[in-house]
């Protein structure tokens, strides 16, 4: 396969945001067994936060542990999809926490330049920018 082939096969690797609080999360992702009544029971709530082959079953694949929000992160996979549970409090691609950012976004929806978002929560100007885009 050639370089040109390999750019044109996509990773099949998407993300599932589920509603968690921190400490449920926290209580339940080590056990895989409490997780997957977790996600069952999200399953029957939310439907229409997860594909239609959902309804196939699903298996609970492996974890890994996200260095940025010291936190475990498990992913399932259906119908030969990987899916990863990311919870609701945490942003996508793990980039902090949303109960630590939604502030500065929320300033930013007034203006205020990254610069001066970046002086009073943190980070630099780049991190707010990424963040909002």
């Amino acid at each position: 396969m050639g370089k040109a082939d390999a750019r044109s096969t996509t990773r099949n690797n998407k993300s599932i945001c589920l509603p968690f609080t921190q400490d449920d999360y926290n209580k339940n992702i080590k056990d895989t067994v409490n997780f997957r009544r977790c996600v069952d029971e999200r399953i029957r709530l939310y439907p229409e936060l997860f594909p239609p082959e959902i309804s196939d079953g699903y298996q609970m694949t492996d974890s890994y542990f996200s260095k940025k929000l010291l936190t475990t992160i498990r992913r399932i996979d259906i119908a030969g999809t990987a899916y990863t549970i990311r919870p609701s409090y945490a942003m996508p691609y793990m980039a902090g926490f949303t109960f630590d950012i939604e502030k500065a976004l929320f300033l930013g929806k007034f203006g205020v330049p990254f610069w001066a978002i970046s002086h009073v929560f943190g980070k630099d100007a780049m991190y707010w920018y990424r963040i909002e885009l």
